[in-house]
């Protein structure tokens, strides 16, 4: 009997895949019936700064697209792991289209697949942000490259046009975000997709804050205005 997970954001990338199990080299193009993707999750562990993560809901009428990659039980357990803030969801075979040329899996395999436990938006606490979306968008590029199927079928297209909650609030946290290529050699390929698939929001997209805001310094405390949100913060230093 054979075990696999369905990896749809940073999981289809290799580098990010390996990371966590470095045998979990082999991944292969799939979609999976019955699931939205979107910018659903926040980490419930993490205190303080962090971004808005692709999550999956449960829903008959959608589909979406990643990866499958054969694990061990030790392996399953190491993304286990990783992936805390998310309950692990069988997923019957029978709803998996392989994009690698293979007809189907095999009737009883096990596919594991990670499904948000609410529903938590994008927000000015809470954005999307780009060196996240930078892996993401690079497994679907090698992904496409691989694999003449998933090309095919518009891998990267789907991703970004079936992908649910895209926000104004996102922001550019590269490092040299005006010189990201020296950090991040497929910046360049990366922007054009997104102005291509997400052109309105591409041009809001901000290196800090999430959007437009307006910071006054008056005495001892500094107000930081954005959208409908007012953040003082007091300079008890003295």
């Amino acid at each position: 009997m054979d075990t696999y997970i369905f990896g749809y954001g940073s999981l289809m990338e290799k580098a990010s895949r390996t990371r966590t199990e470095p045998k979990a080299v082999n991944a292969y193009p799939a979609i999976v019936k019955g699931f939205q993707r979107g910018w659903y999750n926040h980490d419930p562990l993490t205190i303080g700064f962090q971004p808005t993560f692709l999550g999956v809901k449960n829903n008959e009428n959608m589909s979406c697209n990643g990866v499958i990659f054969p694990v061990t039980g030790e392996q399953a357990t190491r993304f286990d792991d990783r992936e805390k803030g998310y309950s692990r969801q069988l997923v019957s075979p029978t709803d998996i289209t392989m994009l690698d040329g293979r007809k189907e899996l095999k009737s009883d395999s096990i596919v594991i697949i990670y499904v948000t436990d609410s529903v938590e938006v994008p927000s000015f606490q809470y954005p999307i942000v780009q060196s996240y979306l930078d892996i993401c968008v690079t497994g679907c590029q090698e992904l496409e490259g691989a694999y003449p199927l998933a090309k095919e079928n518009e891998f990267t297209y789907n991703f970004f046009t079936k992908t649910d909650g895209w926000s104004e609030y996102w922001v550019n946290d590269r490092i040299y975000p005006r010189r990201p290529h020296i950090y991040q050699p497929n910046a360049r390929d990366i922007d054009k997709l997104i102005n291509q698939y997400q052109p309105e929001l591409f041009k809001k997209i901000q290196i800090e804050p999430a959007s437009q805001s307006n910071v006054q310094i008056s005495g001892e405390e500094q107000v930081i205005t954005s959208g409908n949100q007012v953040i003082i913060i007091k300079d008890n230093s003295k």
